[in-house]
């Protein structure tokens, strides 16, 4: 995953909750639909994207580790 991507991506899932719960308090105020469903879909989707961002990251460190450890540091040039 490329550095742009996941920065992206991050920022996304840090404004998601708020997405679920501005829906939510919206869904209750003016009676709109599906108020809890899409705050719950919309904590998962989080929590998803939060969760491959983290592989994501543990599999960036593991090789950052390997090739600073094999090429002195160099491995990212």
């Amino acid at each position: 995953m490329s550095n742009n991507l996941y920065d992206i991506l991050s920022k996304i899932q840090r404004f998601l909750p708020a997405l679920g719960v501005f829906y939510l308090a919206l869904a209750q105020i003016w009676g709109l639909p599906f108020g809890d469903e899409v705050n719950m879909t919309i904590a998962a989707l989080a929590t998803l994207l939060g969760t491959a961002l983290e592989i994501s990251t543990g599999i960036y460190l593991k090789n950052k580790e390997f090739n600073d450890e094999m090429y002195g540091g160099k491995g990212d040039e």
